[in-house]
């Protein structure tokens, strides 16, 4: 009977042992299959499908079979950006990276804490989230207000990455007047600004016999009176089902940017094109197409690439971000009657002085982005200029370009360029409605020629 009570005792143990030993390697297994879980990036698809609420179940109109531009490139290609164009290798943060920082400013707690925390998480709830922090910077904007701290992390790192870099050595030294709205403000950037393009009468290109390459009427007389009413037309996604171009065509003259197209798109962007900003990236890249695209014949082209701050013509001929100026004297030699130009390093650092000198915040060491520019260019041209989504509509979207497959919050709020703070000062001399500006997308401004201002 002992006997018998001891081997029952001894097979309870062993059982209870065994049983142990099962939850201890369970628990083992489950900890580490919730490392290598916690550890994999999102996919590369779910990182990138960052579109906005409103657009979230619409086409695109990349996806439009009546549509005749190129087909849009492979998703992981960087665009020339919503701001226009594309940063140097180590500029803005990708989305992968985007979707990481969001754990990075998870802040403390266990290991184990965290990983659960990480594990709970998806792809679309981290969308929403990033989505929500855009869409509260653009109610800021639709107020003329906006901060760096209202960022989303990866934007914010990927300013702060600029700013140490100063890779154009960028320092500037004036006043900074941060209180002036409207009319002041507007009669500011015209006594800053002047526009302007190269001329061949500086070396280098005086020495390269540029001054009879380049067009013999200056870009500020190249229209003997101003235009009434011009139109300057982001390629923000955000353009996509506005029904606006009818009233984009009506215009005296229409400015569009870089690569974007018309055809296909003419309901929401009209066809009509006057002039054309690109940068270097589209004169110096085979697949833009550059001398056989119709997007670059019959309009008058404003071409800019970054120089240093310094305005060092001779270094920035040795040395241009992209390479435009071999195919820009091949264009004159093969087009001499296009009105083709080159937009002065100068202008475009008077720009960024101008915004700079009217920002509380340092802003980021990079030339302005080409629609900042382009604004510019039609205010010295124009009475009155209508700009459409620059700054974002309800329709806002991190749709990077209305005819591409990319999505960035970058190309909106700006990482590589001080977009922010360039849609801040604009908002600052809107005279259009608030109706317009939030369901139009369209701020209108007073050209130089029509504003009065004190001598």
């Amino acid at each position: 009977m002992k006997s018998g009570m001891r081997r029952w005792k001894l097979l309870v143990a062993m059982a209870a042992w065994a049983g142990l030993c099962v939850a201890l390697l369970t628990y083992y297994m489950d900890g580490h299959s919730d490392e290598r879980h916690s550890s994999a990036p999102l996919s590369h698809a779910d990182a990138r499908r960052l579109t906005s609420i409103q657009a979230d179940n619409r086409p695109t109109a990349a996806s439009r079979p009546e549509a005749a531009s190129p087909a849009p490139g492979p998703r992981s290609s960087r665009p020339l950006g919503g701001d226009g164009r594309q940063g140097p290798a180590r500029g803005p943060l990708t989305a992968p990276a985007m979707a990481n920082s969001g754990n990075e400013a998870g802040g403390g707690g266990s290991p184990r804490t965290t990983r659960n925390r990480k594990r709970q998480e998806n792809p679309k709830e981290l969308e929403m989230q990033l989505l929500s922090k855009t869409n509260t910077v653009i109610r800021k904007l639709w107020k003329g207000e906006g901060a760096a701290h209202m960022l989303s992390p990866h934007l914010q790192r990927a300013k702060m990455e600029y700013l140490n870099a100063n890779k154009h050595r960028a320092v500037y030294r004036g006043r900074r007047r941060t209180h002036l709205r409207g009319q002041e403000l507007l009669c500011e950037m015209k006594k800053q600004v002047q526009i302007r393009a190269l001329d061949g009468t500086e070396q280098p290109f005086s020495g390269l016999g540029w001054d009879r390459l380049v067009p013999t009427q200056p870009l500020g007389q190249l229209y003997k009176a101003p235009f009434r009413t011009c139109a300057v037309v982001s390629s923000a996604g955000a353009i996509l089902h506005s029904s606006l171009g009818k009233e984009i065509d009506s215009h005296d003259a229409v400015l569009r940017f870089n690569s974007a197209p018309t055809e296909g798109y003419e309901i929401d962007v009209g066809n009509k094109t006057t002039l054309r900003i690109i940068n270097s990236q589209i004169l110096a890249k085979p697949n833009h197409r550059f001398n056989t695209s119709s997007l670059y014949k019959d309009v008058v082209l404003l071409a800019w690439d970054p120089a240093p701050y310094t305005v060092n013509l001779h270094k920035w001929y040795r040395s241009p971000d992209y390479d435009l100026f071999r195919p820009y004297a091949e264009r004159r030699r093969r087009r001499p009657a296009q009105p083709f130009y080159i937009l002065h390093p100068a202008f475009l650092w008077q720009l960024w002085d101008f915004v700079q000198g009217h920002t509380q915040e340092d802003i980021q060491p990079n030339p302005p982005s080409s629609g900042f520019i382009g604004i510019a260019v039609m205010m010295s041209l124009c009475d009155e200029i209508d700009v459409y989504e620059y700054i974002p509509s309800l329709r806002q979207t991190d749709l990077c370009h209305y005819h591409e497959r990319y999505y960035d919050s970058a190309c909106t709020l700006g990482a590589y360029h001080p977009l922010l703070y360039e849609k801040m000062l604009i908002q600052h001399m809107n005279t259009g409605t608030d109706y317009d500006l939030k369901n139009n997308g369209r701020v209108t401004l007073t050209g130089f020629s029509a504003v009065k201002c004190d001598s």
